[in-house]
């Protein structure tokens, strides 16, 4: 009997639950625990645990084992007897079945409630870090809707598997050959997904983690492209800016997404579901890099700012539960035929973003199969059972600052301040040049807020020098006393930041990567001038500026700043944009130009033509 069983059972009892209370909770009237002989520090705190809980005794004996015989020595001060069995196989020592199994007759105990310490372990931690904190979470929060869950991750249980398994290299043995290829390019599984050796690598170093003071684990930052991991977690794709409740996931590496870009994680895939079908949930991803450490998922939990209706799916790695206890998804079956598991499993236990795909496939036909996505109250009960033991609630759990729903009296209050809060936005234009567009676009945004600000892109690399477009900007918008014209610098819309820009149109058919430069935005300019609100026009024709409109509308309320997207100004049925303009300016048509700018800018237009004629 190894010290680190004795270890957790110490934790489980430290944590609230007893052997007494097992033996109570399972009709176990009179336990006898056989023990190795070398066992005694584990004998000890079993035997301690039923003199702190003194509603029953105990029995205890233990093994010396030979290779021909084995000797039981009962305690003697507890039963004063000893018993040689002979001709016992050293190996089913080990296990100790057979040796029991030749005492029942003498004990009068019944062969089906022999239990291994390995089981009655998986028991007290299920029981300890599973059950326990569960239920009274949800005995505090009964309209949360709460789910433990699975994940189809054990390749052998399909027609081949074995052999497949053996066939894919671990994550970290495709790690170090990647990282040791002397700039050669190996072949990978992920080939087929487009990634270069570099992005895998990148893909399988996502679970680096941090060990907090607090005792919690965290993922390590990191603002790569594919990765988005920011403040611990892995940042969810399409997250829609207004919404009603939210799903939460909590789990081991599957959940975070290793091997897998941000985007096509379970929470990215089923948020794109939600927001097809036009369900107001956002979907936040909490996995965690330590598969092991229950605890974390129990703390994270606890700090939620929750609401009723809201969804959690908790995957408790190597735990499962009675589902007339806790609410139980299961979505093993992912895989199964006619999905082929070899497309799926990339690394060794690990999958690919297909099967990310697949079981956010499963957790959505889950959710709109039981109506879970109506109100809480109208399809929710409150758990089953409630935990009755003497020994309550673990102290790692009762604790741990938990929130509870917001007081509807204190949210009123807070309605009215935000009413006096004052709002400052943002405009982000090229004007190339400054359009009766453009100047559409600040009588909206300049109507909604105390301030707004006006960045000109800065970058040289327009028809119209910087020097010229800023000044028609602030000629032409000199009457709004509420705006101020800004160079957008070197960190706003630039070659750094975001050189796709300057490449419109010979990208219209790509899909661009602007989140850097919106991240920058939102985290490093927005809240040095106190910008809660960006402001941009909608894009009908180009694709490349609307996905910048897309990649804001996803990132910036993240980060606590509103996006508003305007209606297009029209003259006839065509919106009105510098594009058009400066066709207008080649075919000389100054006619169609006066009703396109302002008067400064068509001043400016005429005076620069007539000097280039």
């Amino acid at each position: 009997m190894g010290e680190e069983l004795f270890i957790r059972l110490r934790y489980c009892f430290q944590g609230g639950y007893t052997l007494p209370q097992y033996c109570i909770d399972n009709g176990i009237k009179k336990p006898l625990f056989v023990l190795e002989r070398n066992a005694k520090n584990f004998m000890l705190e079993v035997y301690a645990q039923f003199q702190y809980d003194n509603r029953m005794s105990a029995q205890f004996c233990f093994i010396d084992g030979e290779a021909e015989s084995a000797r039981i020595s009962l305690n003697q001060r507890i039963l004063g007897t000893t018993i040689v069995v002979k001709h016992i196989s050293h190996k089913w020592i080990n296990y100790f079945d057979a040796i029991i199994f030749l005492t029942l007759k003498k004990y009068e105990l019944k062969a089906g409630r022999i239990i291994s310490f390995y089981n009655l372990e998986r028991f007290f931690i299920q029981r300890t870090y599973v059950d326990i904190p569960v239920l009274h979470f949800l005995q505090r929060f009964p309209k949360v809707k709460f789910f433990l869950t699975n994940f189809p991750d054990n390749i052998k249980r399909y027609e081949g598997g074995a052999e497949f398994e053996k066939q894919i290299p671990g994550a970290s043995e495709l790690g170090n050959a990647l990282a040791n290829n002397k700039g050669k390019n190996i072949k990978t599984p992920f080939d087929k997904f487009g990634y270069t050796n570099a992005e895998v690598i990148e893909l399988l170093r996502i679970d680096r983690a941090n060990r907090n003071l607090d005792g919690t684990s965290s993922l390590v930052d990191d603002n790569h492209p594919l990765k988005r991991i920011r403040n611990g977690k892995r940042e969810t794709a399409y997250q829609p800016e207004h919404y009603k409740n939210k799903i939460y996931f909590f789990g081991p590496c599957y959940y975070f997404g290793r091997n897998a870009p941000f985007d096509k994680t379970i929470e990215s895939y089923l948020q794109h579901m939600l927001n097809e079908n036009n369900l107001p949930y956002r979907v936040e991803n909490y996995g965690q890099a330590f598969s092991e450490r229950t605890q974390d998922m129990f703390y994270n939990l606890n700090a939620l700012d929750l609401k009723p209706g809201d969804i959690i799916f908790c995957h408790i790695w190597n735990m499962h539960s009675n589902g007339d206890i806790i609410p139980f998804c299961d979505v093993n079956d992912a895989f199964d035929p006619p999905n082929d598991y070899r497309e799926i499993f990339c690394t060794k236990s690990h999958v690919n973003e297909l099967g990310y795909r697949l079981v956010a496939e499963k957790y959505f036909k889950f959710l709109t199969a039981n109506n879970f996505f109506s109100d809480a109250e109208q399809n929710y009960s409150s758990p089953p059972h409630t935990v009755t033991h003497r020994y309550g609630i673990p102290p790692q759990f009762e604790d741990s600052g938990s929130k509870s729903f917001v007081n509807e009296e204190l949210e009123a209050y807070k309605k009215t301040l935000r009413e006096k809060k004052v709002q400052i936005g943002a405009l982000v234009m090229n004007c190339n040049p400054f359009t009766l567009g453009h100047l559409h676009l600040v009588e909206y945004a300049a109507a909604r807020v105390t301030k707004l600000y006006i960045f000109v892109v800065e970058e040289d690399k327009s028809e119209f020098p910087f020097a010229d477009r800023i000044e028609l900007v602030k000629l032409g918008v000199k009457d709004f006393s509420n705006v101020e014209v800004l160079p957008s610098g070197k960190f706003i819309i630039s070659q750094t930041t975001f050189s796709g820009y300057f490449s419109k149109a010979s990208l219209q058919d790509v899909q661009v990567d602007s989140s850097q430069d919106v991240e920058i935005f939102a985290t490093e300019i927005a809240p040095t001038l106190g910008i809660t609100i960006r402001f941009a026009g909608e894009e009908p024709k180009d694709n490349v500026t609307r996905q910048y409109n897309e990649t804001m509308k996803e990132i910036l309320p993240r980060h606590g700043v509103e996006f508003c997207e305007i209606p297009r100004k029209n003259f006839g049925d065509e919106p009105i944009s510098a594009s058009s303009v400066r066709e207008a300016l080649k075919a000389g048509d100054f006619d169609k130009i006066k009703n396109l700018v302002p008067e400064t800018t068509f001043i400016y237009l005429r005076g620069r033509y007539s000097m280039t004629k």
